[in-house]
């Protein structure tokens, strides 16, 4: 999965993939390309190495992926982008479309709303998204609960601080418990 931060710029806050996770993939993508040419050098044809060079090219993806969420208090505007590189889907939504900031949560794999979630199959999961004057959604980050480690609620409760939009959450966090060794 892939993580989003929340960062400050001038005018507001940006909701965004986690820098880190597109400094990795471009330094995996720059090793694999090294190796190749080390490679080639060395006389190996590149028709044996192909799924070197598929691995090159999805690790190039996923170093050029963008998904951000700007937030512009002084405008009161809200910019999503995403896509690869430049190419992508823009979209701007204005603060008065928006009725709330959401942090719902659900179980992964059952369709019972007061499911529990297990240790292998039922997974708790949390959604960040946005709710529109027209019961519209759209949803920022939906993650595992236990991954998120509080930073998504976290995340909500600062664009809800930043912005001045409503924040609803449908209940609490249940993941605060002591984790030991037996639970791997």
């Amino acid at each position: 999965m892939i993580r989003h931060t929340t960062g400050k710029q001038k005018k507001g806050i940006i909701f965004r993939i986690a820098p880190s996770f597109t400094i990795i993939c471009g330094l995996f993508t720059l090793y694999i390309i090294w190796g190749l040419s080390y490679s080639l050098q060395d006389g190996i044809p590149l028709n044996s190495m192909w799924h070197l060079v598929v691995m090159a090219l999805l690790a190039a993806l996923g170093a050029l992926y963008r998904d951000s969420w700007s937030f512009d208090s002084e405008q009161k505007t809200i910019s999503s982008f995403y896509g690869f590189g430049f190419i992508g889907k823009k979209a701007e939504y204005s603060f008065d479309e928006i009725e709330r900031i959401e942090l719902t949560h659900f179980v992964r794999g059952s369709v019972d709303k007061d499911a529990k979630p297990t240790k292998r199959r039922l997974k708790a999961m949390v959604v960040l998204s946005l709710r529109f004057e027209n019961d519209s959604v759209k949803d920022l980050e939906i993650i595992q609960e236990k991954s998120s480690g509080g930073r998504t609620e976290a995340a909500a409760q600062a664009l809800s601080a930043a912005t001045g939009l409503g924040l609803y959450v449908d209940r609490p966090r249940d993941l605060d418990l002591k984790v030991g060794l037996r639970d791997f």
